[in-house]
């Protein structure tokens, strides 16, 4: 559930909540939306199940592999296994929880506890998996670029590790810091968003200084590795005297490699571009979105961030030859021949 400026999930944004709190009587006035959501559920619904499923089960079925394979331990897999976890736990807070949120006409219905936990584990998640990404892309330059010097060691790949969640923590210690859990008992209505009251130039600036830390120096630093990668390969030749076979083969690996990063850049500057988009004009003027659309355009902006959750298993191991064949291998039968007694027993296992 983004927050202010961000990826703002509840069904209300801060302003109107503000308003709300001084009036608590004009509710049948300023959420018009909420009507008009309810009779998009039959499509907001199985959108936002097929994200949980796929996210959940793509990223599952990616750290399975990662965890079980010994050959595929190191710096680079290790990467992609904290994507593929913050982006499962993405899919775990951010999903149910906003479509419960944004439905439910209590409001808020998880409690005080959940409240804060939920509001801090849905930007961190976030803020994991576009950094993550960013490494990934640095740490595949390194290997391209550098094929000479040392990789990256084990030791170093946990320690950014850390530091990328202690990182993600710190910035939505402000969020959090501004996240209030409202109950209205004579409405029976709770909410549980973001107040930054009389601080409107703190809140714009927290805003767009977590947009250019999340989204334009992450899309413009992986967009810069992948170009840097892309002329290395594209300058690299077969070292020796090359046979025609293995000039085809290169061209061919190289081609592969270059569709794949375009696809991760595309995937990741698309995904994100709507929320955030959706985000700066309402910061700029919220009346210029109408206000009966609002919380729809919201939901369908936010699920379509989060569908990058499922993008990610696809592009960073599906479209790989070698955990293809890890997930190949792992999940086909395989015939085991055992002597038995002058005698070949043949069984199969899995």
């Amino acid at each position: 559930m983004e927050t202010t400026g961000h990826w703002e999930n509840g069904p209300f944004n801060g302003s109107t909540y503000e308003t709300v709190l001084q009036n608590s009587s004009s509710f049948s006035n300023q959420f018009t939306g909420v009507q008009l959501i309810q009779s998009f559920k039959p499509l907001l619904i199985p959108c936002y199940t097929l994200v949980l499923l796929v996210g959940i089960f793509g990223n599952y079925l990616l750290l399975y592999v990662i965890c079980k394979t010994k050959k595929m331990h190191n710096v680079t897999n290790f990467f992609i296994g904290n994507l593929a976890f913050s982006d499962m736990l993405m899919c775990t807070t951010c999903v149910p929880f906003t479509l419960a949120y944004a439905f439910n006409p209590q409001g808020w219905i998880f409690g005080k506890f959940l409240c804060y936990f939920v509001f801090l584990m849905q930007p961190m998640t976030v803020y994991v998996s576009v950094f993550t990404l960013t490494a990934i892309a640095v740490d595949r330059y390194y290997t391209t670029a550098c094929i000479l010097k040392k990789r990256i060691s084990f030791s170093t790949c946990v320690y950014i590790i850390g530091g990328i969640w202690l990182v993600s923590c710190a910035l939505v210690a402000p969020a959090i810091a501004h996240t209030y859990h409202v109950e209205f008992q004579k409405e029976g209505f709770t909410i549980c968003e973001e107040f930054w009251m009389e601080e409107e130039k703190e809140r714009l600036a927290y805003a767009y200084s977590t947009l250019i830390i999340t989204y334009i120096l992450p899309l413009s630093a992986v967009s810069l590795s992948y170009i840097c990668i892309t002329i290395k390969l594209k300058n690299r030749v077969v070292p020796g005297h090359p046979t025609q076979s293995q000039t085809e083969f290169d061209r061919v690996r190289k081609r592969k490699i270059f569709r794949l990063l375009v696809l991760v850049v595309a995937a990741f500057g698309v995904c994100w571009l709507p929320i955030h988009v959706f985000n700066i004009i309402r910061d700029i003027d919220i009346n210029l979105i109408n206000k009966d659309y609002f919380l729809l355009i919201q939901l369908l902006c936010h699920w379509f961030a989060m569908s990058s959750s499922c993008c990610n298993p696809f592009l960073y191991a599906w479209l790989h030859d070698r955990f293809r064949s890890e997930l190949k291998e792992m999940f086909t039968y395989k015939r085991k021949i055992i002597p038995t007694n002058n005698r070949i027993a043949v069984s199969v296992m899995l």
